[in-house]
């Protein structure tokens, strides 16, 4: 298992889109978005927007991570090596958690790139336990949505699963308020929002930037996707060793 992770790690390290969505881009969209939030009344007004923003685009960037993960395995549906892990005597939740485990370390730099962003260059004044309760959240929060990319890759094609992923990405981060406070949605969209997977992944970093506990509904809500997100990786990995 561990030479496996190793190897699905160092495969998306190489993946130069991988690069260039989950890490270059969030730190300048946060930039861009902090440096916007600048008109703000006030100082502390200005402070508030520039944290909440960080939290938004870190999530962002773990989110890429996530996607770009199960967007290779798409790769390896192609090449026959579901197939192969397929009949081995491997139990299939034991293939899906290494996959899962590739996508918890590859969102990793995605995250503290845009906190340290965040705490150098606009001043985040979190205390030392906020930062590691913050980082810790983002990081396993990736979790739910590193097994509905892995879906999708075992039942699509390689193409269909790259422009299924990237277009789950964008809206679950658009409708999720990682871009735009969800607060300034319409009436309708607000809704979907609050029951939103990305939502609820975001509400437990967000809580802690401002003072606040997790909310209880944002973990119920998240554990509830993570289980469905995980029958459906379940089914289609065994459904793509079948028809491989």
């Amino acid at each position: 298992m561990t030479a496996y992770i190793r190897l699905e790690v160092r495969k998306m390290l190489r993946d130069h889109g991988f690069i260039v969505m989950s890490l270059t881009l969030p730190v300048v969209m946060y930039l861009i978005f902090s440096n916007l939030a600048l008109g703000a009344q006030g100082p502390e007004a200005q402070a508030a927007a520039a944290a909440w923003s960080m939290v938004g685009m870190a999530a962002y960037g773990a989110l890429g991570g996530a996607f770009s993960n199960g967007t290779g395995t798409s790769e390896d549906k192609a090449l026959g090596w579901l197939a192969q892990l397929a009949v081995l005597p491997i139990p299939s939740w034991r293939v899906i958690a290494g996959k899962a485990a590739t996508g918890a370390i590859i969102v990793v730099p995605s995250i503290l790139l845009v906190l340290t962003a965040g705490g150098l260059v606009n001043g985040v004044p979190l205390t030392p336990f906020e930062w590691v309760a913050v980082t810790l959240l983002l990081w396993v929060g990736t979790i739910p949505f590193s097994l509905f990319a892995l879906g999708n890759a075992y039942l699509l094609s390689p193409q269909n699963s790259a422009a299924a992923n990237l277009a789950g990405y964008i809206s679950l981060s658009v409708v999720g308020g990682l871009w735009f406070p969800a607060a300034n949605f319409p009436g309708w969209l607000q809704t979907v929002s609050e029951w939103s997977p990305v939502a609820a992944y975001a509400n437990l970093p967000w809580a802690v930037l401002f003072g606040e506990a997790p909310s209880l509904r944002s973990v119920l809500i998240l554990l509830g996707w993570t289980a469905a997100f995980t029958l459906y990786a379940l089914y289609g990995f065994r459904r793509a060793g079948r028809s491989g």
